[in-house]
């Protein structure tokens, strides 16, 4: 470069022109130390610096890097081997700590409830005029979520409890009657908008959404874009997201403040959130996924933990309280595969069986 004062023959000239001994890459390398720059020998005609002072400058940062180099080999690196042994086993230990306390302090239950009956599932037309974002509960929505909130405090009794909720008008309506049930406790609310229902595009005409329905149906549900709105797998990324969220709630409780692990976590959403929430962390696929019908108004599924600190898919919650299995399959009736209720990173397959 003309910074450093140096004029490069050009041609054939400039590989006859670097005469010297040979250098080794080690040596070379060794020049390239932040504040030095990078020497590159020039030929004996270089008429701004001789070879021979470039090849000396070049020579004392080799004998400085081999000067280095010995001291290195002098060294004895049995102190750092017993060190590294010797911290394995505090290691070890840290690390099974780690899991048994996350195992400890993650909640006993996750409870997702779909929103009530909304005006919108009465009268589609009101989508013309109404954002879906501020669709409202019925007075029969209401009730159903009053009633879901009962069947929740009856479950979890006096536990501690945080609710993660949809900002939508309808879910926030739900979660409203369900805290009634909780009157003088102290509960945690978290607004989650990751927790929104699909986006089905903006004000919905129901001539057209009939057609848009019917298309999803050839394409295929998780996969369609509505027109100005989401596919599945755009919710599918978010929920995945919101789940780092939920394992940092789940892991590291705000001891600044003293605040204990949250015995119950209940995420107040809709009905496709809910289904996805359970593809992601069950690992679903598409095809199961789609086979799982959507929850009805306030249905309520209950994922338990085990005592590795996971979660297992209990199934959604009956009139009297009792586990119900989750509707599945073209009649409903099918059982959901045992791979869909535990938690698994891969399935095991044997090809040509």
């Amino acid at each position: 470069p003309p910074s450093l004062g140096l004029v490069m023959p050009a041609g054939p000239a400039a590989s006859s022109s670097l005469a010297g001994p040979p250098y080794s890459r080690r040596q070379l390398v060794s020049c390239r130390r932040p504040g030095s720059s990078i020497v590159v020998p020039g030929g004996a005609s270089s008429p701004a610096v001789t070879a021979t002072a470039a090849l000396g400058a070049i020579a004392g940062v080799a004998q400085r890097g081999a000067a280095f180099a010995q001291k290195l080999r002098g060294l004895s690196w049995l102190p750092i081997r017993i060190f590294v042994l010797a911290l394995c086993p505090l290691l070890l230990a840290l690390d099974t700590q780690k899991l048994l306390r996350r195992s400890r302090n993650r909640p006993k239950r996750i409870i997702l409830v779909r929103h009530g009956q909304s005006a919108g599932n009465v009268d589609a037309t009101r989508y013309q005029t109404t954002p879906d974002s501020r669709m409202p509960l019925t007075d029969l929505g209401i009730r159903q979520a009053e009633v879901a909130g009962q069947r929740i405090r009856n479950l979890i009794g006096k536990e501690s409890v945080r609710f993660f909720f949809s900002p939508y008008t309808r879910t926030l309506q739900t979660l409203k009657a369900i805290l009634s049930n909780f009157q003088g406790m102290k509960v945690y609310v978290t607004s989650e908008p990751r927790l929104r229902e699909q986006d089905f595009g903006n004000f919905q005409d129901p001539v057209q959404m009939e057609q848009v329905y019917a298309e999803r149906t050839k394409f295929g549900r998780f996969y369609y874009r509505f027109p100005n709105g989401e596919a599945g797998t755009d919710v599918y990324d978010r929920v995945a997201e919101f789940w780092s969220t939920l394992y940092r709630f789940m892991d590291q409780p705000a001891r600044w403040r003293n605040e204990q692990p949250i015995e119950n976590f209940v995420v107040v959403t809709h009905g496709l959130l809910m289904r996805i929430f359970c593809m992601c962390y069950f690992r679903w696929t598409v095809k199961e996924f789609e086979q799982v019908w959507n929850p009805s108004n306030c249905e309520a599924w209950v994922l338990e933990k085990m005592p590795s600190g996971r979660y297992q898919l209990l199934g959604r919650m009956g009139e009297d309280g009792t586990m119900q299995p989750i509707r599945f399959g073209a009649d409903k009736n099918q059982p959901l595969l045992e791979s869909m209720t535990h938690p698994q990173s891969s399935r095991e397959i044997v090809p040509g069986t």
